[in-house]
């Protein structure tokens, strides 16, 4: 009683559905029966019964194979609206047996684990995609299985509480072009700083065109802004565009000025934030709820 208790338990997070293989496995029996039946063959009877306990039992093991797995979001990457992150889940098995063949899926995006050994956890990656900035609950995380048997397929749902903060898309002029229009108080641009790979959005006049003439990747050249980390300082209603432009704008320049190692002050509606003061991640936290 207590088994069948403990079955109907796991029957509510473990359900199955029959895939195309589960109607051949139904032909054989009939067919077995009917030839059992018209030939009353001991043997046949013997084998039809053989394979509907094996599909049974094949049904109890695949339902214990995903009962014991549990998934908690670890830690994220930064999200950006329209882009995909990959964000990390701890994978555990709490039973003393290994489970197999897990297939996570999001969307259209999915991972795979062949087995998770007894009492131990795996992390996992998973890619998510935004369409907008905010605060964005994660959803549901499908799991599924076809062991031990691929007549049926095994799948559970989690359910994910927790929220995580969206920031907005980060385009526009790169932080170079803002300098170079503005050196007289960004510094000299004449200091040369040296080569780094050139970044999509970047000027097209920072390239360093003998980089690629010797079959190497594009390159861009850096210099050095004496005066830099005094003199940055953005604005939210200096920009023009709508508002997700240029939160968008102002997004991008928070992250190069992070890139670069510049210090800088951001005018936000009527806060100003000083990146030495409160750190890049309050300030893009600012931006994604602004």
């Amino acid at each position: 009683m207590q088994s069948l208790k403990t079955l109907l338990s796991i029957h509510k997070n473990v359900k199955v559905r029959a895939t195309k293989y589960f109607i051949l496995l139904v032909l054989a029996i009939v067919s077995l029966f009917i030839q059992a039946y018209m030939h009353n063959y001991n043997i046949v009877y013997i084998m039809m019964f053989f394979l509907t306990a094996v599909a049974g039992t094949s049904t109890i093991f695949g339902m214990l194979n995903l009962s014991p797995l549990e998934l908690k979001l670890l830690s994220n990457t930064r999200v950006f609206a329209t882009k995909t992150s990959p964000l990390t889940f701890l994978a555990n098995n709490s039973a003393n047996y290994a489970i197999y063949d897990l297939d996570f899926s999001y969307e259209n995006k999915s991972t795979y684990l062949s087995n998770l050994v007894a009492n131990n956890s795996k992390v996992i990656s998973l890619d998510f995609s935004f369409s907008k900035r905010g605060e964005e609950k994660l959803g549901s995380i499908h799991v599924e299985s076809f062991f031990p048997l691929i007549h049926e397929r095994k799948f559970r749902d989690f359910l994910l509480e927790e929220k995580i903060l969206v920031y907005p898309n980060p385009k526009g002029i790169s932080l170079e072009q803002k300098m170079s229009q503005a050196k007289h108080s960004s510094g000299d641009l004449d200091d040369f700083k040296g080569l780094t790979r050139f970044e999509q959005g970047e000027n097209f006049s920072a390239i360093h065109w003998a980089s690629l003439a010797k079959n190497e990747r594009l390159m861009a050249k850096r210099f050095e802004y004496s005066q830099a980390q005094e003199k940055l300082f953005f604005s939210f209603n200096e920009l023009s565009g709508d508002t997700e432009d240029r939160l968008s704008q102002l997004t991008l320049w928070v992250l190069e000025a992070e890139k670069y190692g510049y210090a800088f002050k951001l005018e936000l509606g009527s806060t100003i934030f000083d990146s030495k003061k409160v750190g890049i991640d309050a300030i893009l936290d600012a931006l994604a709820q602004y």
